[in-house]
């Protein structure tokens, strides 16, 4: 049982606006409980009033069936939690859900059209030379569905890979670079996972939590291959109290320019302000990323469209060229 991201935005935004009403998080969660929730988030705030009940967070409630949240979300609400900011940290997953659901829906949107192009083309594709062969109605019927169901193993086996070779790039850094290199898309990827990362550092150093949970959070919610290879070299920085600055500069995993501000603003004492600006600029660019790739995808779907039609018009005018040529003989 899951929740989608439109859901998770509404829900958290409901949380915020009541906590920082003034409302303890108990009595916002009964309130809510009486609006009709979607199953998933009243299986939540179930959770959260058991767990509250034997003595557990908030976060260890909500962490009790993780495939209702992330660790993105627990990372965030915990570090609200402790730091005495939950308004803020239900506030920042609403922004975060939004940014999905928004990206997501046009995403969706964008395929209609070619979708629809797609069907149309297998059909004025394959029936003129059915036709002109002096096929059935009916055979002509079965190749269309034929042909379409091939094009849906394709299009199902694409879709397989691509969300193994995502689910892979979580933890694998090897992967994880392979799809950043991916014209568009792999820049959206990337800022999305930059964007994840300094939400939450920023919301743990707000909450005043240790560097090294606040480093191991920050890098669990990234779900990023690269930024986890990152955090290995930064834990063991932390570990043996030097600056992490240098590190951010000397790994692949981040932008040079965030790198040199962090290690400027750690320098300064500014990091809650430079990482709040850096999680807005990076939320920004992930935002238009993904606009890039959702008008890309359609275009790529005319070609290969386009490419589909014309071949099998040729190949209905070859049919057609060979008839005529046995009949002049």
């Amino acid at each position: 049982m899951s929740s989608s991201a439109p859901h998770k935005h509404l829900f958290y935004a409901e949380l915020a606006k009541l906590v920082e009403a003034g409302f303890g998080v108990r009595e916002a969660g009964k309130i809510l409980q009486d609006t009709r929730l979607p199953v998933p988030q009243q299986r939540l705030l179930g959770l959260m009033q058991t767990g509250l009940e034997n003595g557990k967070s908030i976060a260890e409630s909500f962490a009790a069936d993780p495939a209702l949240v992330s660790d993105l979300e627990c990372s965030i609400i915990a570090a609200g939690e402790r730091g005495g900011r939950l308004a803020p940290a239900f506030q920042h997953l609403a922004d975060y859900f939004q940014l999905l659901a928004s990206t997501r829906s046009e995403a969706v949107k964008s395929m209609i059209y070619p979708t629809v192009l797609l069907h149309l083309g297998v059909i004025f594709g394959n029936a003129p030379g059915a036709l002109m062969n002096g096929e059935s109605a009916g055979s002509i019927l079965i190749n269309i569905a034929i042909t379409l169901g091939v094009i849906y193993l394709i299009g199902f086996m694409f879709v397989m890979v691509s969300l193994r070779l995502l689910k892979a790039a979580t933890t694998s850094a090897a992967v994880d670079g392979f799809i950043n290199r991916i014209p568009l898309l792999g820049k959206a990827r990337r800022d999305l996972a930059l964007a994840r990362f300094t939400r939450v550092y920023h919301t743990c150093l707000l909450a005043g939590l240790p560097m090294q949970e606040t480093a191991a959070s920050s890098v669990n919610a990234s779900q990023s291959g690269l930024i986890r290879e990152a955090g290995q070299q930064l834990a063991a920085t932390l570990k043996i109290g030097d600056k992490l600055g240098p590190v951010f500069i000397a790994s692949p995993a981040f932008p040079n320019a965030f790198a040199r501000s962090y290690a400027t603003a750690e320098e300064s004492g500014m990091l809650d302000k430079d990482l709040a600006r850096w999680s807005d600029l990076f939320q920004q660019d992930a935002l238009r990323g993904a606009k890039r790739v959702s008008g890309a995808i359609p275009k790529i779907f005319y070609a290969l469209v386009v490419i589909f039609v014309v071949w099998k018009i040729l190949g209905f005018y070859q049919g057609y060229y060979r008839t005529l040529e046995t009949l002049g003989e």
